[in-house]
């Protein structure tokens, strides 16, 4: 156990510091990663719109260089602007011819920007545009609101684009020209008319940039790392916890077997205070005023002569679990078994007064004397044809209690002259009789009938008075 608890002290002075550094990187890591995952996707961004708009330029001026400036060049006479220019010698594109030529270079080339320019209403002889349902709504809307802009969002989930519809304004130019070509499906336009779109397409292809936010994956990756091996070591410090647990239950339950067997050999007065820790295994006395009773058996040689030691153990522990029984029910510390003499007193580890410990002691001894009775009617039915005559004497003094013995072994007893003659008491008992001390008597005097003895002389030279009585129940 001592192992595990040290393994467990060292895990939690490593995870400690641990746990401290991974909040403080996952505090620090997360806007660091997010930083640089945006500059990066910033420049990939700008490089890509810098490469698309080089691209775009250099069609343009391409399309200038061979379809203007060459044509121009190229011309031996007037140089005129036409929608067929290619079919005219000297001729060059008109704006709108311009648009859509460019519109084909450009989105030619498998780019992300794509432009178109379209019409519902193409020149004759020019191949008719094909229109999808966003550029015909676009056409439609501007018409009814040139200001009003038109873009639509599509794609799935790896792939986005984005498009953007323009109007072509008639200036005065166009609509000179256009009213007047002989080409034109319309003759009737109007400055401010919406001639057609012009379409701007951009695709973004999300998958393409995943790998842009390399730096946020790799924080991720390494926040699920941590936190896997968070887990485990939690789980690594749950199992030696449960380790640790079940050791100190099975402990508990060593040490409360123990504890109920090394209660038999105490008072539970005394084993409760000592496992309380209300009192300490030393050897120390205190001087108190106590009740102390004291019983015996007469002719109890007799008795052992006429049993076997089987029979004789069986009826003597019978005998003591009894009175014990009745000792603890009244408050009374039972001191010792000495053969078939029994030591309580009242007073200590609890009391309630001189006054109530005398009296709880007095109807203890007469519930002894009635038990008593009541088991030698079953111990005759079981054979024993002698019966168990119990003498018992009383006294209240001051004695000494409290630890007695050596460092090694100690016993919780009284000593003192009030407990010898307690004894003494009980010796001139008649059987099945209880005699009382005077100093006793004065204190339960209201619940007993006695009649006085002649004084009682102890090895000492001191005389006591005592009485033994026909008891009275209170």
């Amino acid at each position: 156990m001592a192992g595990l608890g040290e393994q467990i002290a060292r895990q939690q002075r490593t995870m400690g510091p641990l746990l401290v550094a991974a909040v403080v990187i996952g505090l620090i890591g997360l806007p660091v990663a997010a930083w640089l995952d945006l500059r990066d996707l910033s420049e990939r961004m700008l490089r890509r719109q810098a490469s698309e708009i080089s691209r775009i330029i250099d069609e343009m001026r391409g399309f200038y260089g061979s379809d203007v400036v060459g044509r121009v060049l190229q011309a031996n006479g007037a140089v005129t602007a036409t929608h067929n220019y290619r079919d005219v010698p000297g001729a060059i594109p008109i704006p709108a011819t311009l648009s859509i030529e460019l519109g084909k270079r450009i989105s030619a080339h498998d780019g992300s920007v794509k432009y178109r320019f379209v019409s519902d209403l193409p020149f004759k002889g020019r191949a008719p545009h094909q229109l999808d349902a966003f550029e015909r709504n676009a056409i439609l809307a501007l018409r009814a609101n040139p200001k009003e802009p038109i873009i639509e969002v599509s794609g799935s989930l790896f792939d986005r684009q984005v498009r953007a519809a323009a109007p072509v304004i008639m200036g005065q130019v166009c609509v000179t020209c256009h009213n007047s070509h002989p080409d034109s499906p319309k003759t009737d336009w109007k400055v401010g008319d919406v001639r057609g779109i012009q379409e701007i397409s951009v695709n973004q292809p999300i998958a393409a940039n995943v790998l842009t936010f390399k730096y946020l994956l790799l924080y991720f990756g390494f926040a699920a790392a941590a936190g896997l091996a968070f887990i485990l070591l939690q789980r690594r410090q749950s199992a030696l916890i449960q380790g640790i647990n079940k050791e100190l239950s099975e402990a508990n339950d060593f040490l409360a077997a123990i504890s109920l067997k090394i209660a038999k050999y105490l008072s539970p007065q005394i084993y409760k205070s000592i496992f309380s820790g209300q009192k300490d295994v030393t050897i120390a006395t205190e001087r108190k005023k106590l009740t102390i009773f004291f019983s015996d058996v007469k002719d109890f040689t007799a008795i052992v002569e006429r049993l076997q030691p089987e029979d004789l153990t069986l009826l003597l522990n019978e005998y003591f679990t009894e009175m014990s029984t009745i000792a603890l029910k009244h408050g009374g510390t039972v001191d010792k078994f000495i053969g078939d003499a029994l030591l309580v007193f009242f007073g200590d580890p609890e009391t309630q007064g001189v006054e109530e410990d005398a009296r709880a002691c007095l109807r203890m001894a007469v519930d002894m004397q009635r038990r008593l009775e009541q088991l030698n009617r079953v111990w005759h039915d079981r054979g024993v044809e002698r019966p168990f005559r119990a003498r018992m004497g009383i006294n209240t003094g001051y004695c000494n209690v409290g630890n007695f013995g050596s460092d090694d072994r100690m016993d919780y007893t009284i000593i003192g002259a009030e407990a010898n003659l307690a004894a003494r008491l009980q010796s001139i008992a008649e059987p099945g009789g209880i005699c009382l001390s005077y100093e006793t008597y004065a204190l339960v005097r209201d619940l007993v009938r006695a009649r006085p003895l002649a004084p009682l002389a102890m090895k000492c030279g001191l005389a006591k008075s005592s009485s033994s009585l026909w008891l009275r129940l209170p």
